[in-house]
């Protein structure tokens, strides 16, 4: 969401510019979302490192059978994006449609999903990976426990994303499935727990210092929301985007 307003090809100037090798394409970057003309794809494909499904207004274990149904289409079209990109796909594990504690019948949904998706994964060569949950009461695979399970049960890797774990309070359990985790998000947290800087969570750097001493060595993926940060033009957005890897490779050695 960060340059969600640029076409593909800017977005992929502004990865230049700041000096990243790539990006992690989100399916639903709107101006490639609102037309899913798959041309455009070769204004950015050869920035492209990894790819993130659509998750906007989906459920992949909503209660709703339709909204499950709908979500894992989007799931599986987003596994076709990735194959023509020769890119790993993040996926999100989804959460009980009521506000509670998930319960049977959602994981039982939740494994459908995975089924479904590892088939069509293997069938166009795509490498998935997990990522873990935002915080919230009805959310599955928030813990390392649950992503471990998953992980090692469907042959996936794992997206961890620090600014989730901050707020579910269990990031040092991922310290110890590290080996299982092959794309890093990196970002700090708002009031609003929005992806903002990483350098305003002093919290999420000293897990950033872990992830290293951890011997981590997979994608690093620096994940941004202008709402959290402000109304900025391109050049502060590839600004800011400069400074952060600064701070990213610093810690991690890079």
């Amino acid at each position: 969401m960060f340059l969600f307003e640029y076409p593909l090809w800017k977005i992929a100037e502004a990865a230049e510019r700041a000096g990243y090798d790539g990006v992690e394409f989100w399916v639903e970057t709107p101006y490639f979302w609102w037309k899913r003309s798959e041309s455009m794809l070769g204004e950015i494909e050869k920035f492209v490192k990894a790819v993130h499904s659509a998750v906007i207004d989906l459920n992949p274990v909503s209660s709703n059978e339709r909204v499950a149904e709908l979500s894992i289409q989007e799931t599986l079209y987003s596994v076709k994006i990735a194959s023509l990109l020769s890119s790993p796909l993040t996926i999100h594990a989804g959460r009980r449609s009521a506000e509670r504690e998930p319960v049977e019948e959602d994981y039982k949904a939740l494994e459908k999903y995975l089924r479904v998706v590892k088939k069509y994964a293997e069938i166009k060569d795509v490498r998935v990976l997990i990522e873990n949950s935002e915080s919230g009461v009805n959310r599955l695979c928030r813990s390392a426990e649950e992503l471990e399970y998953y992980s090692r049960k469907f042959d996936f890797g794992i997206t961890l994303d620090l600014n989730h774990a901050a707020k579910n309070g269990n990031f040092e359990k991922f310290l110890e499935i590290i080996d299982l985790v092959e794309n890093l998000h990196v970002s700090g947290y708002d009031e609003l727990g929005r992806h903002v800087e990483v350098s305003r969570s002093e919290d999420v750097l000293e897990m950033l210092r872990e992830v290293a001493e951890h011997g981590y060595d997979g994608l690093v993926t620096v994940e941004l929301d202008d709402l959290g940060i402000g109304k900025l033009s391109f050049e502060e957005k590839v600004k800011i985007l400069e400074d952060q890897k600064k701070v990213v490779e610093k810690i991690l050695r890079l």
